[in-house]
């Protein structure tokens, strides 16, 4: 299973760029990004399985946090010019139920002092991802409430939380699984800057720069 999950995981993180670089509305730029979506679900999948064998609570969380971008983004641009739909509502809940989850973990842990083994992190970083819902959360509230969104505002989830699901798939492969790679490579520009372009890609478009989605409105 791990190395299955590290195979998804190069698909995803190259499929992924593809995506993003490709022209928007292009047929290579619609197949990469279903095959980046259907590759981070399986990421996600697997990485559910060795959270658990590998009693990781971080990881648990943040292929579920991952899961719930991927599928928001998804059918955020499948659904584009409908009403919200059930979909729309049941991501709603579950970042509710992700974001809280989250935030009690972290503050049981911390008051209770609970242990963790030493490849995860403290509980206080469990409050990073509960945070982080958060801010999707009140995206949600938003975007339901709004009963017929845009076209530009179903794009703009799109890309929004498909980059957001790429930025946690690069950050692990490059920060937390760099050991696969050519110790020559282990330098921190190289590993960094995927994730700055990431970084980028998603701060350009939210600036609203027009190529970023050209040709996506004809």
């Amino acid at each position: 299973m791990a190395k299955l999950h590290f195979f998804v995981g190069c698909i995803a993180v190259a499929l992924g760029f593809i995506a993003m670089f490709s022209k928007k509305g292009t047929t290579i730029h619609k197949q990469s990004g279903i095959i980046f979506s259907g590759s981070i679900t399986l990421l996600c999948l697997s990485g559910f399985y060795l959270s658990y064998s590998r009693n990781l609570q971080f990881t648990f969380l943040l292929s579920a946090l991952a899961l719930y971008l991927v599928f928001t983004g998804f059918i955020a641009v499948r659904n584009r010019g409908q009403d919200i739909t059930i979909l729309d509502k049941i991501g709603l809940v579950y970042i509710l139920l992700l974001t809280l989850g989250c935030f009690l973990l972290s503050y049981l842990g911390v008051k209770f002092f609970w242990a963790y083994p030493a490849t995860e992190p403290p509980y206080e970083a469990y409050a990073f991802i509960g945070g982080w819902g958060l801010l999707l959360l009140i995206g949600d509230v938003t975007f339901v409430r709004t009963v017929r969104p845009t076209i530009s505002t179903r794009l703009k989830r799109h890309l929004t939380r498909m980059c957001s699901a790429m930025l946690i798939a690069t950050t692990v492969f490059f920060l937390g699984n760099n050991h696969v790679l050519p110790e020559s490579m282990r330098t921190v520009p190289i590993l960094v800057t995927p994730i700055i372009l990431v970084c980028m890609f998603m701060l350009i478009y939210r600036l609203g720069f027009q190529w970023m989605n050209r040709g996506l409105h004809k």
